[in-house]
């Protein structure tokens, strides 16, 4: 098995905007091959891109977002390091009760074409919400993954409610970036680390400036201080199950 420190480990990515043109992420194709030029370097191999929608703010119609992932791998497969990623469409689902039609109507597609979506809430949502949320998803048979959990205030060191989620059925997403966050962020990202309560971690990545997809570093921290198996399980493992499609 690959020490977490080799470049090749195979990581995936499975929440980021790569994708150009279509949300608040990379604005071009060249941003696009940038930032997924260094995913590769970072070790990533790879990649689910996740547009956002968010109803009635940032809704990118699914013609466009297919045609332009197409093109993408287009690109990518022109460049001889970036042949060797895979690379898959999802969608980052801002969380309303009218969600599960947004799916069945094929407004979003869930990730990798597999049940699992990505979801995220407003910053500031209440706690009961995330239980009506993750309730109506997984009773319409579809497996919900809470994005950067560290980043919900009503969420953000309460372990309990973290917990509470999961038993009903969440999986939980947290961001390589929340390692170098506020202390409070940081304290409740290592909490969860270190209970094994986050299953995927992902770079969140936007751009090659502010928001750049950084994970290694991440990863070695990770690894050595809450164990390598469960570093390949956030970063391989539980993501390869998204691509097949598998219960975690």
């Amino acid at each position: 098995m690959p020490r977490f420190t080799d470049k090749t480990v195979g990581m995936y990515d499975i929440h980021c905007h790569a994708l150009y043109g279509v949300d608040d992420g990379a604005r071009d194709p060249d941003t696009s091959i940038a930032m997924l030029l260094h995913m590769y370097d970072e070790g990533i191999r790879t990649v689910i891109m996740t547009p956002h929608y968010h109803g009635g703010h940032m809704q990118p119609d699914m013609d466009t977002i297919r045609n332009r992932f197409e093109k993408l791998r287009s690109y990518a497969a022109e460049d001889e390091e970036l042949r060797e990623m895979d690379l898959y469409l999802g969608s980052e689902i801002y969380y309303y009760p009218s969600i599960v039609d947004w799916i069945e109507e094929g407004r979003v597609v869930t990730m990798a074409g597999s049940r699992y979506v990505l979801i995220e809430f407003g910053f500031t949502t209440d706690r009961r919400i995330f239980i009506e949320g993750i309730n109506s998803i997984v009773s319409a048979g579809y497996l919900p993954i809470i994005a950067h959990v560290e980043r919900y205030t009503d969420l953000c060191g309460d372990i309990k409610s973290i917990e509470e989620l999961i038993e009903r059925g969440a999986y939980i997403q947290v961001n390589s970036e929340a390692l170098y966050e506020r202390r409070r962020v940081r304290s409740f990202v290592k909490k969860l680390l270190k209970n094994e309560l986050v299953h995927f971690l992902a770079t969140d990545a936007h751009d090659m400036s502010g928001r750049a997809p950084f994970m290694a570093r991440e990863v070695r921290y990770i690894s050595g201080h809450y164990g390598e198996e469960y570093c390949r399980r956030i970063v391989i493992d539980n993501p390869a199950k998204i691509i097949s499609n598998e219960y975690i």
